[in-house]
C-alpha cells in the first residue's frame, strides 16, 4: 500500500470515528463548505434538571392556555401589585429622590450603609441586638436563601425545611447536591410542626433547620414556645436556624415574636430573612436581606457570604433607598392593607364552605389558602390543578409544588383579587367541584 493511499484511510478512519463519537453524544454533524456544523443545541448541566419551581413551573400550561385563545385569572403568585394594590408614596418618591440626586453606582457587596443601618435599628428595636456589619442588603430574601445556603452546605449534607413550605428551599438545596429534609406541618393542629419529629431527623450531616413562620403557602402561625423549643433543639445538635420571616408584619391576630429575639435570649445563632416585597407592596424591587443573630459565632459563615456577595457586586442600589423610609417611616398604610386582605380572606373562606368537597384551615397572616381536596378519585393534586386550569381558565398551585404528598391534594390559592373576581373564582370552583365529583 503506498503512503498516500495509507494516509488517506487513515483520514478517513479518524473522520468516521469523529462522526460516530458525535453521534453517541447526540451532537450529530454535518460538514459545509465552511467546515462543521452541529445540529443539536449545546446540553445544559445536568444541576438543572434537580432545580424545580412550582409556583413559576406551573405558569407554562396557563401560558399554553392564553396561547389557544382563553383568558386566565392567575391565582398562583402572591403579587399585590398585580392586584391593584399600591406601594406607599413616601417609599416611590425615596426611590425617585434617588435616582435623580444621589448615589446609584456599585454599593459595597453587603449594601448601602445606610440601609444597612436602618435594619440593623429596626432588628435592635425589636430586641435582637445588630450591628449594621451584621446585614447582608440582597435582591430579595430569595437571594439572600440562595447566598446563605450557598455558603453553608456541602454535597450532600442536609437542611431541615417544612412540608408544606416554599418550594426555593429545596430547589436551591437540590441545585448545590445538598439534600433537602422534609419535617411534616400537621393540617389537623393547625399546620404546625413536631418538635420531636424534627429532632428525629436530625442525622450527621444536618446543617440547619428553616423556619418559615407566618408560613408560606398555609399561613399558620408558629407559636413562641414552639419555637423556642425547636431552638433549644438546634442549640443542643450545633445546628443554624434560618428564620424566613417574609410576612411576620402580615398578620391577623398577634405577631409572633421575631426568633431573633427568642435566638438571643437563648444564645443561639440564628440568620432571619425579611423583604420588603410584600409588607410594603413593592415585590418588583426586589428589596431584602439577611441579618445575624450572636453574629460572632457566624464569622466564618459571614465571611463566606462575603465572597460570594463580592461575585455579583451588589444588589439593585438605587431601590435600597426605600429600606431607611420603609422601617422608619409611616406604616398606616399597612393596617389599611392588612383590613383588606382580612375582608377577602373572610370572603375567600365564607365560600370555600359553600363547595362541598373542600376546606381549609383558616389562614393567620399572608394572603395565601392552603385548600384540600378531599377525594382525589385516584389523580395526583397536579392533575386536578391542570384539570382546574382547562375547565375554569383558572390557575393555582398544586400541593405538592410545596413538599405535600400529592395523593393528599392540596392546592394553594392568592386571595388578593377583589371581592367581585373572588366571588368568579368560586363561582367557577363551585361547578367545577360539582362536575368532578361526578366524574
Amino acid at each position: 500500500m503506498s503512503p498516500a493511499i495509507f494516509r488517506a484511510l487513515a483520514c478517513c478512519f479518524s473522520l468516521a470515528l469523529y462522526v460516530t463519537q458525535s453521534v453517541r453524544s447526540l451532537r450529530p454533524a454535518i460538514f459545509t463548505s465552511k467546515g462543521i456544523e452541529f445540529l443539536t443545541m449545546i446540553a445544559p448541566s445536568s444541576r438543572t434538571d434537580n432545580f424545580h419551581y412550582a409556583i413559576r413551573n406551573i405558569v407554562r400550561a396557563a401560558e399554553e392556555h392564553e396561547r389557544a385563545g382563553r383568558q386566565v385569572i392567575y391565582l398562583n403568585i402572591g403579587d399585590p401589585q398585580i392586584y391593584g394594590f399600591r406601594p406607599p408614596e413616601h417609599l416611590i418618591e425615596a426611590v425617585a429622590r434617588a435616582l435623580h440626586d444621589r448615589f446609584t453606582g456599585y454599593a459595597s457587596s453587603k449594601g448601602l450603609l445606610e440601609a444597612r443601618e436602618a435594619v440593623a435599628a429596626y432588628a435592635t428595636g425589636l430586641g435582637a441586638r445588630t450591628e449594621p456589619d451584621h446585614v447582608f442588603i440582597t435582591s430579595g430574601a430569595s437571594e439572600a436563601a440562595d447566598l446563605l445556603l450557598t455558603a453553608l452546605v456541602n454535597p450532600g449534607e442536609e437542611v431541615l425545611i417544612p412540608a408544606p413550605g416554599y418550594p426555593l428551599y429545596p430547589a436551591i438545596l437540590n441545585k448545590l447536591g445538598a439534600r433537602p429534609i422534609k419535617y411534616r406541618l400537621y393540617e389537623e393542629n393547625g399546620w404546625q410542626p413536631s418538635s420531636d419529629e424534627i429532632e428525629s431527623l436530625i442525622g450527621e450531616r444536618t446543617r440547619a433547620i428553616v423556619l418559615i413562620n407566618p408560613s408560606n403557602p398555609t399561613g399558620a402561625i408558629i407559636p413562641d414556645a414552639v419555637v423556642a423549643r425547636l431552638l433549644e433543639i438546634a442549640a443542643r445538635h450545633r445546628l443554624l436556624v434560618i428564620a424566613d420571616e417574609v410576612y411576620r408584619e402580615l398578620c391577623f391576630a398577634d405577631r409572633p415574636t421575631p426568633a431573633s429575639v427568642l435566638a438571643e435570649e437563648i444564645g443561639i445563632p440564628l440568620v432571619t430573612l425579611e423583604s420588603l416585597s410584600k409588607t410594603h407592596l413593592v415585590p418588583g424591587w426586589r428589596v431584602g436581606w439577611m441579618r445575624f443573630t450572636h453574629a460572632g459565632r457566624l464569622q466564618d459563615l459571614t465571611n463566606a457570604i462575603l465572597r460570594l456577595a463580592g461575585g455579583r457586586l451588589c444588589a439593585p442600589t438605587p431601590t435600597q433607598y426605600a429600606i431607611r423610609p420603609a422601617l422608619e417611616g409611616d406604616r398606616s398604610f399597612q393596617l389599611d392593607f392588612r383590613r383588606e386582605l382580612r375582608r377577602r380572606r373572610d370572603l375567600a373562606l365564607s365560600r370555600l364552605s359553600e363547595i362541598r368537597g373542600l376546606s381549609c384551615v383558616p389562614p393567620q397572616a399572608a394572603f395565601y389558602m392552603m385548600i384540600k381536596v378531599k377525594e382525589l378519585g385516584g389523580r395526583t393534586d397536579e392533575r386536578f390543578v391542570l384539570d382546574l386550569l382547562r375547565s375554569t381558565d383558572m390557575l393555582v398551585v398544586h400541593g405538592s409544588g410545596f413538599g405535600a404528598d400529592p395523593r393528599e391534594g392540596y392546592f394553594r390559592l392568592v386571595y388578593l383579587p377583589d371581592e367581585r373576581t373572588l366571588d368568579l373564582v368560586f363561582d367557577r370552583l363551585k361547578s367545577f367541584m360539582m362536575n368532578w365529583r361526578a366524574s
